[in-house]
């Protein structure tokens, strides 16, 4: 955990707003070069992937507010409400004055990645229209690179301290310091003494989820080159991102992403060595994931019902 690399003029330059800006500039580096390969003009690309970020970000972060509505709300509008619900650590102090700002204070972590593709595939949608383009070959060509924008975006939250995993007795489990929010949460659930203390070791979830994310981006890339009809990028991104999300929110430990409803199955938790009344299902993002997969599996039969029926295979032309 290192949330800021260092000061600037005395303000603190975050980890994690340097990840999501070294995610953008990637990608959109690798965005730009692909459209070129299909005849779109650089310009356009690097606008698409400006409003792309812009609208991702402002997803992202409506979705967070809206499963953790009471973080926000109450600081703004009523303090006391606050602080009975979220008392302070030790050590600092309860809020004394309005705080309307932490809505926007992103680089503090607070993002939820699938609001932000929500955002983001809608501007995509509408920018793609206004410009006259076709809108799945290009989705087909872009959506890899959005593995290569979760792979920073994901060590920027290892950086802040979020999103992170249940216990673990595993080698590679990882502590967080002492008044991380982590340490925070093992503090009050009484597994260890004081927030002052190391956390107990967690699975790193953010590493999970950002090699996840290079590995959609390769395997993203292997369809895009052997595709046979527009779309199927997109529809395998959908399929795949699914899997692999749901998977590893099995082992998520923070409770911010908020669930649709709880189930604890002890025997899969004692299976994959996770608490045994740990919340094993139905976290929002697995909710939305399984919408995604289920979409995604409709599509990709229907295609194939139509090659057949055509008796040709559904060749890009």
């Amino acid at each position: 955990m290192h949330p800021v690399l260092f000061e600037l003029f005395g303000y603190p330059v975050h980890l994690y707003a340097v990840m999501i800006a070294a995610g953008f500039l990637t990608a959109a580096w690798m965005a730009v070069r692909q459209g070129e390969r299909i005849g779109v003009h650089r310009d356009i690309t690097l606008d698409l992937c400006w409003w792309m970020l812009v609208s991702g970000l402002i997803g992202s972060r409506i979705a967070f507010i809206i499963v953790n509505w009471d973080q926000y709300l109450y600081p703004c509008i009523d303090i006391a409400k606050f602080n009975a619900l979220h008392p302070p650590r030790p050590g600092e102090s309860p809020l004394t004055e309005p705080d309307c700002w932490r809505l926007l204070r992103f680089w503090n972590g607070g993002l939820v990645f699938l609001g932000g593709m929500v955002g983001a595939l809608l501007t995509f949608w509408w920018f793609v229209r206004r410009e006259k383009l076709k809108v799945l070959p290009l989705a087909d060509a872009l959506i890899p690179y959005v593995g290569i924008g979760q792979f920073f975006g994901r060590l920027g939250c290892l950086a802040a301290g979020c999103c992170w995993g249940q216990p673990t007795e595993l080698p590679w489990g990882i502590s967080f310091p002492g008044r991380s929010m982590v340490s925070e949460q093992h503090a009050n659930l009484h597994l260890i003494d004081s927030v002052r203390q190391a956390s107990l070791p967690i699975h790193p979830t953010q590493l999970y989820d950002a090699f996840a994310g290079l590995l959609l981006f390769a395997a993203l890339v292997f369809v895009r080159q052997r595709k046979r009809y527009h779309g199927q990028v997109l529809i395998w991104w959908m399929l795949l991102y699914s899997l692999l999300r749901s998977t590893i929110e099995l082992f998520r430990g923070d409770s911010e992403r908020g669930y649709v409803f709880e189930v604890v199955s002890e025997p899969l938790n004692r299976f994959l060595g996770l608490p045994a009344q740990a919340v094993t299902f139905l976290s929002t993002s697995q909710f939305i994931s399984l919408g995604l997969a289920i979409t995604a599996v409709i599509l990709l039969v229907r295609a194939r019902r139509r090659s057949f029926a055509s008796g040709v295979s559904p060749a890009v032309h």
